[in-house]
């Protein structure tokens, strides 16, 4: 259900059939959050975002009323066409119908100042769960934003704040679904800022970074539940390298490459986006994404170094003696070898994702 409601907002060119789109695929997740049955933070989780879900899309419904009511009409170009029309509409109420829309999104998103429920329901959630958030969604709330461009600057305000959550955030967490929770809040950063800047390349950059970030977290995701850790902290990866060295390798890599650690695809994702605002002369907030890259790969550094410089500590030992051995069954070391492979493969021959984005958003323009 979750991956029909994506699939039905990216080709949804209706506000009528998004809020549909949008709602098939919130429900959902909100009984996936939840369904931990016996577990008081899986129903914490389901709670806050089913609330916090409740309000934004209250939100994003009164916003199309107000553009729906003014126009008369509920396709998305037809709005856009008689907005900029030059017809006497109120522009005060158009203003805040987009803003209302906007905020909805940025809601879905996890975008700060947004994003106060993505933690906290990433760490309660089901790891499974987790992934599916995380990963699914991104995609379609993209092409939305995409197609309806910015208003009243709040893209802007968005990715300012996203860098500088995402990077501050995630410094003191030690759960690595709640760091994880941070971290995508810092990477929703950056593909706003290309949806912001509005031009060809930008949103050919920003796409091409989605794609990538999909990819990464998927990898990194698949490796979490083939460790089965008991309680997602990052000191349960300590002494992985010389448990098994290759799964210790796979996750370093990647989380190396989040981090934006050039050659690694990371890198290629944010120095496309970094290079499209150079352009386009956002010169400060170039200066704030770097910094915050900087910030940000601390935290990634940590991972790895726990993971090769750090033994397990003899609590975690004694537990994992009492634990029949895992073995990691073959659909998930499938998953993480083709997100490996995909990685490698980008990291020396990019170029298919360059056309594949050209293409695609020569579609919108």
């Amino acid at each position: 259900m979750v991956v029909l409601g994506s699939l039905c907002l990216v080709s949804s060119s209706n506000w009528l059939s998004v809020y549909l789109a949008i709602e098939l695929s919130t429900l959902s997740l909100f009984i996936l959050a939840a369904q931990r049955g016996g577990s008081g933070q899986s129903a914490e989780a389901g709670l806050k975002y089913f609330v916090l879900g409740a309000l934004s899309s209250g939100l994003f419904l009164f916003g199309c009323a107000l553009l729906c009511g003014l126009t008369g009409g509920t396709h998305i170009s037809y709005i856009n066409l008689a907005l900029n029309s030059g017809l006497d509409f109120s522009e005060v109420r158009v203003s805040i119908g987009s803003l209302l829309i906007m905020v909805s999104l940025l809601f879905k998103l996890s975008v700060a100042p947004f994003h106060m429920w993505a933690p906290d329901v990433y760490d309660g959630a089901p790891t499974t769960t987790t992934a599916l958030l995380a990963i699914v969604p991104k995609v379609g709330y993209f092409s939305i934003l995409v197609s309806i461009g910015s208003a009243v600057n709040v893209l802007l305000v968005g990715v300012l704040f996203s860098m500088f959550v995402g990077a501050l955030g995630a410094l003191n967490q030690t759960k690595v679904k709640r760091l994880l929770a941070y971290s995508g809040v810092g990477h929703m950063g950056f593909v706003l800022w290309g949806i912001e800047v509005g031009s060809f390349e930008s949103i050919q950059a920003s796409l091409i970074y989605v794609i990538l970030y999909v990819i990464m977290s998927i990898c990194v995701f698949a490796t979490i539940l083939a460790l089965s850790t008991a309680k997602s902290l990052i000191v349960e990866f300590g002494g992985l390298s010389r448990s098994l060295p290759v799964l210790a390798l796979t996750l370093a890599l990647t989380f190396l490459s989040i981090a934006g650690v050039p050659p690694l695809v990371g890198f290629l994702g944010k120095w496309l986006v970094l290079l499209s605002g150079i352009v386009h002369q956002y010169y400060l907030v170039f200066l704030l994404a770097v910094m915050c890259s900087v910030v940000a790969g601390v935290y990634y550094v940590r991972i790895v170094k726990i993971i090769y410089f750090q033994a397990s500590s003899s609590f975690l030992i004694s537990s994992k003696m009492l634990k029949k051995e895992n073995w990691i069954n073959f659909r998930k070391a499938l998953l993480i070898g083709a997100g490996l492979y995909v990685i490698g493969f980008t990291m020396f021959s990019p170029n298919l994702w360059l056309q594949l984005a050209h293409w695609a958003v020569g579609g919108l323009f």
